[in-house]
């Protein structure tokens, strides 16, 4: 198997496990902000669900519920994302949607620390330590373990995740 076809197939498990329920975690915040309640089981199984392309059918069997019932809690849950989101969200976007979402997120929380900072609330760390956090590189430093397992060169592993070389190499130092 050649270093990018397993880097695809890493990258397509890290994203049915890791991400999908990071997802729905993230996303549960902003719904109990807005409705005052947390996703229940078959709002959850349905975000599971379309994530991992599966039909209306599918997840009301695999999760003994009639087909109605699962279109019905969508349709309701599709409305409120796109409230809460801005945007259109349906079962054929949900997932960039959310995706797009997560991401912001995660920049707006790194970035209103960094103001914190500026602010000199928390002065005792230098500039320098507070590093912008970039999931896509967090991501594929966590993969470049898994490529090192598999017999890559560090020098492969960076060509193959576009990392600098010095980043990837401290990364698979790091004690685990």
């Amino acid at each position: 198997m050649s270093g990018k076809s397993l880097l695809i197939l890493i990258l397509c498990v890290k994203m049915n496990n890791f991400d999908i329920h990071s997802l729905i975690t993230t996303v549960d915040n902003p719904i109990f902000s807005y409705t005052g309640e947390n996703l229940d089981d078959v709002q959850s199984e349905i975000l599971e669900g379309v994530i991992n392309h599966q039909k209306y059918t599918e997840i009301a069997k695999s999760h003994h519920r009639s087909e109605k019932y699962v279109k019905d809690v969508a349709g309701k849950l599709w409305k409120t994302l796109s409230e809460i989101l801005g945007e259109e969200v349906n079962k054929a976007n949900l997932r960039s949607s959310l995706r797009r979402y997560y991401y912001n997120v995660a920049n707006n929380n790194v970035v209103n620390g960094v103001q914190i900072n500026k602010g000199h609330i928390c002065n005792q760390l230098p500039e320098n330590q507070l590093q912008k956090f970039d999931p896509e590189e967090e991501y594929k430093l966590e993969i470049a373990t898994e490529l090192m397992k598999e017999g890559l060169t560090v020098e492969q592993i960076a060509r193959v995740l576009k990392l600098p070389l010095e980043l990837v190499k401290q990364q698979l130092e790091k004690p685990k």
